[in-house]
């Protein structure tokens, strides 16, 4: 794939995440399970998507994401993507945000159904959640680094193996890639319907936040919209 198509499909796909993002918003406090799951299977599907268009790519263009801001590569990357546990980190901000907003309503025996209302099974399952992306997340940087120091790069014939290490740093990115699809895809099954749209509105808050600031601080360098 090109670059100057990959850069498009990026805005492309970025543009969705702002249409998923307002459909959410507006949808996450109505009484409507059904449409509510149809919105938040929606967001994962659009991010699986992705996720696919990005294994076809050229894997240096994945890490340096030339259509991304210093900001957002500097910031918000880690091997090509955001992190897969700040899902979990934004979870539990949101649920003590909410949780701390409602403490009296629920004091009194009122449960509003959103993050601030998680139950004790639930918080155990996303304890675990965390915990097992972090072994996975370090795992994926030990890999890299051992790329990174040159461990197996010369073949044998003596000679470097670009084509080699290419192919090694492109298995990392996938496995990145892979990991945030199942942490995203966990939250989700943990979660109430409301509860996964509040929780991948403030995913998209975040990820869209970056890059506008981003954008606004490099001047809207490279006509990079999105």
């Amino acid at each position: 794939m090109e670059l100057e198509a990959a850069t498009r499909r990026f805005r492309l796909w970025f543009r969705g995440l702002r249409s998923l993002r307002r459909d959410l918003r507006a949808a996450r406090w109505a009484d409507n399970p059904a449409q509510l799951s149809k919105l938040v299977d929606g967001y994962v599907s659009h991010f699986s998507d992705y996720c696919a268009a990005r294994a076809e790519l050229d894997p240096v263009w994945t890490l340096t994401a030339p259509w991304a801001s210093p900001v957002e590569r500097g910031a918000a990357y880690w091997l090509g993507g955001w992190r897969p546990t700040t899902l979990v980190h934004l979870l539990y901000t949101e649920s003590s945000r909410r949780f701390e907003a409602q403490l009296p309503d629920l004091l009194l025996g009122v449960r509003s159904g959103n993050l601030g209302d998680l139950s004790p099974a639930q918080l155990g399952q996303i304890d675990e959640l965390q915990r097992r992306t972090v072994a996975q997340e370090d795992e994926l940087a030990r890999e890299m680094a051992a790329v990174q120091e040159g461990h197996g790069a010369v073949g044998p014939d003596g000679e470097l193996d670009v084509d080699g290490l290419v192919g090694r740093v492109g298995a990392v990115l996938a496995g990145a890639d892979a990991l945030r699809l199942r942490a995203m895809k966990r939250a989700v099954e943990i979660l109430e319907p409301a509860q996964a749209a509040e929780l991948l509105v403030a995913a998209a808050d975040m990820e869209i936040g970056f890059r506008e600031f981003g954008l606004k601080l490099s001047g809207g360098a490279s006509g990079r919209g999105g």
